[in-house]
């Protein structure tokens, strides 16, 4: 399911910039539509890695050796330090709500 709208300002969809996303550790964050809400933009986030063919670990799925850690939001780091700290070539991304209700999935710098 493709949130609306469909696409950037420059012409691409949410799916191409979320996947460019996961692809390039170098890249800070992805934005979610405005509106959408943080929790709809984690779970896009996860739908799409799981289909990139990702292991993805999160609190509703946790698996052994994951490529990815998604957290709900930053405020999880924390609690959630032993499985980060346990996987330390897993990429960490947590959901963060900005400024006019947008939403975003953010990559965690350690």
């Amino acid at each position: 399911m493709e949130p609306c709208p469909a696409a950037s300002e420059d012409g691409t969809s949410m799916s191409e910039r979320v996947a460019a996303f996961l692809r390039d550790r170098s890249t800070d964050s992805v934005l979610g539509p405005r509106r959408y809400g943080r929790e709809e933009t984690v779970g896009y986030v996860v739908d799409t890695a799981v289909s990139m063919g990702l292991r993805v670990w999160t609190d509703r799925n946790p698996v052994e050796n994951p490529d990815v850690i998604i957290l709900d939001h930053w405020s999880q780091l924390d609690s959630h330090s032993s499985v980060i700290e346990s996987n330390p070539d897993a990429d960490v991304l947590f959901g963060q709500d900005l400024c006019h209700q947008v939403p975003a999935v953010v990559r965690h710098r350690q």
